[in-house]
Order: C-alpha cells, then sequence, then structure tokens
C-alpha cells in the first residue's frame, strides 16, 4: 500500500537519464528525516515524467513537496531511499523562504571523512565498506569557489563545474550536479568564479569503479547549491 512523504526539496540533480530529488521530512515541529524518492531502476533516477506535478512544473528547491511511496528500499550507502509510486502525481503544497532555511541544517563533523580524494577532487570520495548509510547533509559554507572547464585537459577537453569549499577546516572539491548551476556557469569562460555564503546539498552518489581499478568508491558530490540571491 502506497503512503505519503511531505518533503522540503534541497536537490533535484542530474543522474544518469533522470533526476536525484532528495529533501527533508516537514512535520509540525519541523523538519524532519532526510527523504530521497527513487524510481524501481537499478540507477535510481527519477524520470520528468515520474517527478512532475499535475499541472505539468518540475519540483524546484525550498518547494514543499507531497510525494506517494511505495516502500522503503534502503541500500548500503542510502538508507534514506524511497521508491515511488509511478501512477500518482507529486503535489506543490508550499514552499519555504531563504530566511529559515538555516533551521533546515546538519552539522556533522566532517562530510563522510577525509582523506581520500581522486586525480581532480579533494577529499571527495569514500571507499566502498566504509559507508555509514547516511548519504544527504545540508551545510553552510562562508565561500564556495566553483570551477568551470577541463577536469583532466591531458585526456579530455570535456568541461565541467566542481566546487570547492571548506567545511570545518577541511577543504573539498567535489562535482557539481546542480543542473541550474552548470548550465549558468557552463555558459561563462573558463575560470574560478565565488559564491558567497552558500548552503550545500552534498551527496553521496552510487558505487563506481575505474577501469581496472581494484577499488570502488562512493563520490561525493554537490547536488544542490543555494544562496540568497538565487531565491530573492
Amino acid at each position: 500500500m502506497s503512503y505519503m512523504k511531505t518533503i522540503v526539496c534541497f536537490a533535484n540533480s542530474r543522474k544518469t537519464s533522470g533526476r536525484c530529488v532528495a529533501g527533508k521530512e516537514l512535520h509540525e515541529s519541523g523538519a524532519g528525516a532526510w527523504v530521497r524518492p527513487v524510481s524501481d531502476r537499478p540507477s535510481h533516477e527519477v524520470s520528468e515524467e515520474e517527478r512532475r506535478y499535475k499541472d505539468g512544473g518540475d519540483p524546484q528547491l525550498l518547494d514543499i513537496i507531497k510525494i506517494p511511496c511505495a516502500r522503503h528500499d534502503p541500500v548500503s550507502h542510502q538508507h534514506e531511499n524511497h521508491v515511488i509510486d509511478p501512477n500518482n502525481y507529486w503535489s506543490k503544497v508550499g514552499r519555504i523562504t531563504w530566511g529559515v532555511i538555516h533551521t533546515w541544517l546538519d552539522h556533522p563533523a566532517n562530510l563522510w571523512g577525509v582523506g581520500e580524494g581522486s586525480y581532480a577532487g579533494l577529499n571527495n570520495r569514500v571507499a566502498v565498506g566504509q559507508e555509514d548509510g547516511v548519504s544527504l547533509y545540508l551545510v553552510a559554507v562562508e565561500r564556495m569557489q566553483l570551477i568551470v572547464g577541463p577536469k583532466a585537459p591531458q585526456y579530455s577537453s570535456k568541461r565541467s563545474v566542481q566546487g570547492e569549499f571548506a567545511y570545518s577546516g577541511t577543504t573539498y572539491r567535489m562535482d557539481v550536479t546542480d543542473p541550474i548551476i552548470e548550465r549558468n556557469y557552463l555558459a561563462q569562460a573558463d575560470g574560478h568564479y565565488e559564491i558567497m555564503q552558500p548552503v550545500l546539498c552534498v551527496s553521496l552518489g552510487d558505487p563506481h569503479q575505474a577501469t581496472g581499478a581494484r577499488q570502488s568508491y562512493f563520490y561525493k558530490l554537490i547536488a544542490a547549491v543555494l544562496y540568497r540571491e538565487r531565491f530573492s
């Protein structure tokens, strides 16, 4: 039997051929647990048709959304997953304001540990087997640099957007999967761009193993970049 989850949307990021949507439950007493609505596909992405509202709208950051779900489906690195009921629409029932976002923040000691980094990242991955089931945080930082350009120009000319920031004394550099931020900054010249006092929704992706590598990793991603000017 299906059940309803009411969440505040803090991520609507790109994933495979669809999106990864995530948010925190809204209770009368305030913020609740994280919820990631997922599909039954092996990679769990949610399609445009599955996530859209009855009027054709797409979930936006800070929307309050009612989502019909079929079952809780936790995996080792993502205990927050709930499989959606694809036969019913999602519905927007309100919206929170930027002014109250501080009441929704998480305050972990660090972002899934430190010391593991890829060739173009910094503290941006977790070895499979080291996960603890938590895969989402909403954190405030003083500033973030968006790095636009090829991550590995010696191998590929494809451009990407990465975010570099400090949290609790540790510097991180992760890929940005917020589609609006990606689109806006890929339209700019290669370089570094600063955003002051953003709130970041950071997430652990699915396991990835490079060709020829012995170890698989969950990569840390910046799923959403929220800041005052974006919602003014």
